[in-house]
């Protein structure tokens, strides 16, 4: 299918600037004074990054590097643009030169805004009109889940005052770095374990659905598919199995360089008000539409979908894994509350576009009505 982001005259292109570091003990390879003297150190309010020593081993290092940090833990779930300024106001009156996202999807993603919020001198709203022509402070990343892959994308996803998540995209906001190391996920709940896991697999499903995929994507999609669905339910079961988690932290690190090139679908559009209005996990509520988006997608681009499911044996073989992990409860949504939840996807965002298939208001409403 034709890529609408590449020329003719090319098969396709693949751009992704993060140096990344995976593997035990990948901290240690890092020359943290590259990047400045003074690191501004983002963290999540639950503490985790303690739990796992994360933090204990960014600090010996800092320590024996000569850096200096300034703390900011007030990371919410799904951050708010509130968060970001108040963090980019800190690093700049602390004077910081970089910044360190510690943690899932939710710290690094602001990491990201506030290293552009504070160089630009700018809110946060204030940067959506302008995203490619900003710049950022250094941002190195530390992923403490297996999940949404931030630390390999250029996305910011954020909610606005009206409670509506908001993605900031554009390669200027790439890390530097990016630091995996399989031993800081396993201390991560079971709750969390799926959560991220089925983000980790939607995005390596969707990236392959997606009419922006690449043979490379694909290929790099495939893999992370398979480490899922060989480790994910062992490490639900078992989860202090360091092999497990590490295929499942590298299928995460693979979704997220996948989606770095291709985006996500629908399937993440539709799970946004889910987690808006009803508090579920972002992945738990991606994971609620994926097998219905795949399977309307099959109509339109059976290919696409036949190498996204083929390891689970087909679409029936997808749904079957997703409930495995996540038996999905039933939302029973009023009509109108899924008017609302509907009445939020914006249909011609190039998550809905990029989607295989017809897409309306009436669709979407649909969709919302049978969970």
């Amino acid at each position: 299918m034709q890529n609408p982001l590449r020329g003719d005259d090319i098969v396709f292109s693949y751009f992704n600037s993060v140096d990344l570091r995976f593997g035990e003990n990948a901290i240690s390879s890092v020359n943290f004074t590259l990047y400045g003297k003074k690191a501004f150190i983002v963290t999540g309010k639950s503490g985790s990054s303690k739990k796992n020593s994360a933090m204990k081993d960014l600090l010996n290092l800092f320590d024996s590097q000569g850096i200096s940090y300034e703390f900011f833990s007030e990371v919410e779930e799904n951050p708010s643009f509130d968060t970001v300024d108040k963090g980019a106001e800190l690093f700049r009156t602390k004077r910081c030169e970089f910044v360190v996202g510690i943690g899932g999807g939710s710290p690094m993603d602001v990491a990201k805004a506030i290293a552009a919020s504070a160089k630009m001198e700018k809110k946060v709203a204030d940067l959506y009109r302008i995203k490619d022509t900003i710049s950022c402070y250094p941002v190195i990343e530390i992923t403490t889940t297996s999940g949404t892959g931030s630390e390999v994308t250029q996305y910011s996803v954020l909610t606005s005052p009206d409670d509506k998540k908001l993605g900031l995209r554009t390669n200027k906001l790439f890390p530097k770095v990016a630091i995996v190391d399989p031993r800081y996920t396993l201390t991560m709940p079971v709750d969390v374990t799926i959560s991220t896991g089925l983000d980790a697999l939607s995005q390596l499903v969707e990236s392959i659905i997606s009419k922006t995929s690449t043979p490379l994507t694909d290929a790099i999609a495939v893999k992370g598919i398979e480490l899922i669905k060989s480790s994910l339910p062992e490490v639900v079961k078992h989860a202090s199995s360091l092999e497990h988690r590490s295929n499942v932290a590298m299928a995460a690190t693979f979704s997220g360089l996948t989606i770095s090139q291709t985006g996500t679908t629908i399937v993440h559009a539709l799970g946004y008000p889910i987690t808006s209005h009803l508090g579920i996990r972002h992945g738990l509520a991606n994971a609620l539409t994926l097998s219905r988006i795949v399977k309307n997608a099959q109509r339109f681009d059976p290919e696409r979908v036949k190498i996204a499911t083929a390891p689970f044996g087909g679409v029936n073989g997808l749904s079957e894994f997703v409930d495995s992990i996540y038996p999905r409860p039933k939302l029973k949504l009023s009509e109108k509350d899924a008017e609302t939840f509907a009445g939020e996807i914006d249909l011609k965002s190039g998550q809905v576009l990029n989607t295989p298939g017809n897409y309306d208001f009436g669709f979407v409403k649909e969709i919302y009505m049978s969970l």
